[in-house]
């Protein structure tokens, strides 16, 4: 029996076509607008959003507007995981770690930015408060400058006015301070084929992002490492980073055509 001739369960067809709207807007969403882009009935939609409120994957916030919940990012955490590039990658990602005695994220790039999606303790104590699920800025990380440095500038730019806009009003200073100062910073990533920064983000802690390229020369994913400045020095030329590199261009040819 094909799968269009299968009993299933509307309601839930329907629930889910709600939640896939909801999906699309990267911005809290008033009921109205909601069920105008449904073609439905207000009451009709705010029945599945009740339910899926209470199942946390979906929350409405105290001006009556919707996003999306805990739950819908910890489902979507859960499939960028288990995708098949990650998945192949495991072996040389454990023996990344285990060579380079340091703390190691793997993040792939959201619309909001680069997220966290695996984390790997390091064997001394460092104090780091990113954990999976974080959204990495794109200044002052190591993560974030170096999607920013291979991203299609039209896809990082408003991420990066964005945050500039906001050290503004808190008065911090960030480096790079200015689209100019970035177009700078982007050919040394390039040309170093890594990303880095000296306690930019965390006093006392380094850290050190290569981009892993598909066969389109887009990022699939990124490696972070972190350590402090004695475990981790900021040199191209010392071993770590050489065996960074190259790891990342291993992991690289493994996802170009045969």
């Amino acid at each position: 029996m094909s799968e269009k001739n299968q009993v299933g369960v509307q309601s839930l067809e329907v629930g889910l076509t709600v939640l896939d709207a909801l999906m699309t807007y990267r911005h809290p969403v008033m009921l109205k607008d909601l069920s105008e882009k449904l073609a439905m009935h207000p009451a009709k939609v705010h029945r599945y959003m009740v339910s899926l409120v209470r199942m946390n994957y979906a929350k409405q916030l105290e001006d009556g507007r919707y996003a999306l919940g805990d739950q819908a990012y910890r489902f979507g955490l859960s499939c960028i995981q288990r995708s098949d590039s990650l998945q192949a990658a495991q072996a040389q990602i454990n023996e990344l770690h285990r060579h380079l005695d340091c703390g190691l994220q793997i993040s792939k790039w959201t619309m909001q930015g680069p997220l966290i999606v695996q984390w790997l303790e390091p064997n001394q104590p460092v104090s780091v408060i990113t954990r999976v699920g974080s959204i990495m800025p794109m200044l002052n990380s190591a993560t974030g400058r170096a999607y920013a440095a291979f991203m299609p500038e039209a896809l990082v730019r408003p991420l990066l006015e964005k945050e500039w806009q906001q050290h503004q009003a808190q008065q911090k200073v960030v480096y790079p301070q200015n689209w100019d100062e970035f177009l700078t910073l982007k050919q040394q990533i390039l040309s170093e084929g890594v990303a880095t920064v000296a306690g930019d983000l965390l006093a006392g802690i380094h850290a050190i992002c290569v981009p892993v390229l598909n066969q389109h020369h887009e990022i699939e994913y990124a490696i972070s490492v972190l350590g402090t400045a004695s475990d981790l020095p900021l040199d191209m030329q010392h071993p770590k980073i050489q065996y960074l590199r190259e790891m990342a261009a291993r992991l690289s040819a493994q996802l170009q055509p045969i």
